[in-house]
């Protein structure tokens, strides 16, 4: 008999005071426990994030077949002020689910902060292969498989790129080691910033490629290496921000990191 998929959703009530009945409702989606990432501990630590923040928090995770699932369904960010994606589908051919979490920001408005290896995910769609006929950047080259397996069901529409979505396309980084982190100019979501700050080891995710409608909103240096680490870019009726660090337990229980987080979504929160 084939298991049946199940995920598990815990929703953490706004009912403990008056403060909080009108507080923002965030979704959070992740995958447990996670091949490469800490994703159990990495969920405490964002649950701490949200009372902190004083946000209403519905969390989405499972295995990684069962968050895809979740992720396919229609209108799974109904209701929700924000999301903030967790995930590592760096191997996923499963386009429905990306299309989709694409529409619930394109389509039906609600903002996403994506944070590290949320780039890194549907790589088939963009980091090598065949460029896409009708992509309007003309940089994605996808999975000649993946590629054809959509243009029989979708003749009529150019497959979608993550690295377009995403606006800062990242294919892979370096070794785990410091990165020092500099503001490139003054952003409600880049507040909590100091002037000179470096994580713990940590991956410094490289910029592929660019969309040019992104704004940058923090640079990460290591050794000779440079990257954009953090960034905004609308999408449709949405609009979302990047944030590539994030790797391990250390920099999650860092307030820097956390400030970053909690003011990179309280900034999608407020904006129309």
């Amino acid at each position: 008999m084939k298991q049946q998929l199940l995920l598990l959703l815990v929703i953490m009530s706004a009912l403990a005071s008056p403060h909080t009945l009108s507080a923002n409702k965030v979704l959070y989606v992740t995958h447990e426990p996670g091949r490469w990432h800490e994703y159990t501990p990495q969920l405490a630590s964002f649950k701490e994030i949200a009372t902190q923040a004083k946000w209403e928090l519905t969390v989405a995770t499972g295995s990684l077949e069962e968050t895809l699932a979740f992720l396919g369904k229609k209108d799974f960010a109904a209701g929700q002020d924000a999301i903030v994606y967790n995930f590592c589908l760096a191997d996923s051919t499963d386009l429905v689910a990306m299309t989709n979490l694409m529409r619930q920001t394109e389509e039906q408005g609600v903002p996403a902060l994506l944070t590290h290896c949320s780039m890194h995910s549907w790589w088939s769609t963009y980091k090598k292969g065949k460029l896409i006929p009708g992509n309007p950047l003309g940089k994605a080259r996808a999975n000649k498989k993946v590629l054809k397996a959509w243009q029989d069901s979708n003749p009529n529409t150019p497959l979608p790129a993550w690295g377009d979505f995403t606006g800062v396309a990242s294919t892979g980084h370096g070794r785990q080691k410091p990165i020092e982190v500099i503001a490139s100019g003054d952003h409600p979501a880049t507040t909590g910033l100091p002037s000179r700050y470096t994580t713990a080891k940590t991956e410094l995710y490289n910029n592929h490629y660019l969309t040019e409608d992104i704004t940058p909103l923090a640079v990460g240096r290591q050794g000779k290496d440079e990257a954009i680490v953090m960034w905004l870019a609308p999408r449709g009726k949405g609009q979302i921000v990047g944030l590539t660090l994030g790797h391990g337990a250390d920099e999650w229980n860092d307030p820097v990191f956390r400030s970053l987080l909690i003011n990179g979504v309280n900034y999608l929160l407020k904006s129309p």
